[in-house]
């Protein structure tokens, strides 16, 4: 065991506990975070109480629990402050707290200016509060799991490291969102970007991300199934949370489900033996690959909200001379434009998770070369 973790079983089961109701919160906040976006986009009625705003604030309700614990953690076993738990206990105290004043925060927003768009100053505090709290639960389940030594918490633990990263994962994505997405013009302030950068942003970061968490994923669980079940988690949010909200936007549902495929295939590559005596390839070539084919999907794992990002620069339309006005109107551009826009973001996408993961592992290099050269 990591003599770094608590030695105290009960300390140890309590603690993960903890991160398994911040998983469970962090999960609420971004299915109900994203069904307010996609509510948005579809022009619905909008106001502060809205089914979705009514499960993004539960996720907080919860969020803020498990922020109450572990500040009674800390103050009362104050060992854990030299323990590598300590972080993620303070990552989710800091998230909970930027939740807990972005919450009321929002609300006297829309009360004094109305509609808002994505980007305003509360929903810049709500996702980051949102991430910071993603980031907690999922390092903080990686990080105790090897002290609990209950079968059935430990097994929990496994549960909700796949809701964990399936939050993380989407809470990244939301977050490149917040300044791609060109929804952020309300009815007092305009926080749109230039149409340029905001492409740009969702290009290049988008699958950046998707790299990094595959490589984050495979590197951390070291087991088969991992990565398929999260990938297949993310759709699966996407789907209830983006899609459904639309009848018209479920055209393309069927091959939108079929695109989690890859990520089964790279599992199957990456931990069947039958295979890997076939074909001689080492760990890293393997990150590589997982890495590269991982971000060659981010045109399709952002549907539908991406075309409206990449519409007036990667599609072959422009939004503005259509009459775009909702997310329903994007989906027979997206449709006819997909013929081109697809291999394009499928080379652009590996290229750039190939680059990701070639950084990362190099950095991964030389920072265990640092490490070990410190310890002799």
């Amino acid at each position: 065991m990591d003599p770094n973790l608590p030695t105290n079983r009960n300390l140890s089961r309590l603690i993960a506990l903890v991160f398994i109701l911040a998983g469970t919160g962090s999960i609420l906040q971004i299915g109900g975070g994203n069904w307010d976006v996609t509510s948005h986009l579809l022009f619905k009625p909008e106001t502060f109480f809205t089914p979705s705003h009514a499960i993004l604030y539960a996720g907080i309700f919860v969020l803020i629990v498990s922020a109450i614990l572990c500040i009674t953690l800390i103050l009362r076993h104050k060992d854990l402050r030299q323990n590598s738990i300590y972080l993620p206990l303070r990552l989710l105290i800091l998230g909970s707290s930027l939740s807990l004043i972005a919450g009321p925060g929002d609300y006297f927003w829309h009360q004094l200016f109305g509609v808002d768009g994505f980007l305003s100053p509360t929903h810049l505090l709500l996702i980051t509060g949102m991430l910071i709290n993603s980031f907690g639960s999922a390092i903080g389940l990686v990080r105790i799991m090897p002290a609990i030594q209950n079968l059935f918490v430990s097994k929990l633990c496994r549960i909700f490291l796949i809701f964990a990263f399936i939050a993380l994962w989407l809470n990244l994505i939301s977050f490149i969102y917040i300044f791609a997405l060109p929804i952020s013009n309300g009815e007092l302030f305009n926080f749109n970007l230039n149409p340029l950068i905001e492409s740009l942003i969702a290009i290049i970061f988008l699958p950046i991300v998707n790299s990094l968490v595959a490589i984050s994923i495979i590197k951390t669980t070291k087991k088969f199934g991992y990565l398929s079940l999260i990938g297949t988690g993310v759709f699966l949010m996407t789907l209830l949370t983006n899609i459904l909200p639309s009848v018209v936007t479920t055209a393309f549902m069927p091959y939108y489900l079929l695109s989690a495929l890859p990520f089964f295939i790279v599992d199957v590559f990456l931990y069947k033996k039958s295979l890997s005596s076939r074909v001689a390839v080492d760990q890293n070539t393997k990150l590589i690959i997982a890495g590269t084919i991982s971000a060659s999907l981010f045109y399709i794992i952002g549907y539908p909200w991406l075309p409206l990002a990449l519409g007036n620069y990667l599609t072959p339309i422009d939004l503005e001379a259509v009459g775009f006005t909702t997310l329903d109107d994007i989906v027979p551009l997206f449709m006819n434009s997909l013929y081109f826009v697809l291999p394009a973001t499928i080379i652009i996408g590996a290229l750039l998770g190939l680059f990701t993961a070639f950084i990362f592992l190099k950095f991964e290099k030389n920072l265990a070369r640092k490490v070990h050269t410190s310890v002799k």
